[in-house]
């Protein structure tokens, strides 16, 4: 009997947690039609409408598209509490700073978009308009520090087939001494560009392109004070 009390207070307790979810999902939409917010938040109105009957919820990727869509923070939107509930993610650096999600942290996204072509004028972009999320697991198997990555966005194909145009790069920011071989992005006076590097004994750096259709870059010692190593690219997501 005990244990039969036991169990209908758990459900009963997930119930709420969904109803609770459902109205603050209402409360986000508004006046606003489930179709029109579905669109702007690239989610089929079938899937916000399950949602909304509790019939399904949302996995991370999709809370933090709700949450960004509706401008309120991803932690009210999951659970309800009332800390920093609204959200302007392009105005304002709220949550520029990676943060903890359950077994996820969110990387900080910036509309920076790195030429990987003949060049593209970079900014002094400071507030992130999107995040991605990745596991903690993935993270530390990698080695990688959530405070030392940012992601941008690639440009063109002159780094065909390794990155394709509008691919995002994850980039390591602490990782600003080149290697042999591995992609970088660098800031060229007031481009950036994402490159393979080769190492010159003599101290300079060619920038390699892996579409052959783009020369090399030397860069050569005397024009270092022109030059930046933002980071090493770690990770690229493209679609197949």
């Amino acid at each position: 009997m005990n244990e039969k009390k036991e169990h209908e207070q758990e459900h009963s307790s997930e119930e709420g947690e969904h109803e609770c979810f459902q109205s603050r999902l209402n409360e986000i939409i508004g006046s606003d039609s489930i179709r029109s917010f579905a669109l702007r938040a690239k989610i089929s109105p079938q899937v916000i409408r399950k949602y909304i009957q509790g019939e399904s919820t949302p996995n991370i990727e999709r809370l933090i598209t709700i949450a960004q869509t509706g401008g309120v923070s991803v932690q009210w939107l999951a659970t309800g509490e009332e800390v920093e509930k609204k959200v302007k993610y392009i105005d304002q650096p709220t949550m520029s700073k990676p943060s903890d999600f359950g077994d996820f942290v969110l990387i900080p996204g910036y509309s920076v978009q790195v030429s990987a072509g003949f060049g593209s004028v970079g900014n002094d972009e400071k507030i992130p308009t999107r995040h991605l999320a990745f596991r903690k697991k993935w993270l530390h198997y990698k080695g990688y520090k959530p405070q030392d990555l940012i992601a941008l966005w690639a440009k063109g194909d002159s780094m065909e087939p390794s990155i394709g145009d509008n691919n995002t790069l994850i980039v390591h920011t602490s990782e600003t001494k080149p290697v042999d071989g591995n992609i970088y992005i660098f800031r060229l006076e007031d481009q950036l560009v994402v490159k393979r590097v080769q190492v010159n004994l003599f101290g300079s750096y060619l920038l390699i392109s892996d579409n052959n259709f783009y020369p090399p870059m030397e860069i050569k010692k005397e024009d270092m004070e022109q030059f930046d190593v933002i980071g090493k690219v770690v990770h690229i997501a493209k679609d197949i």
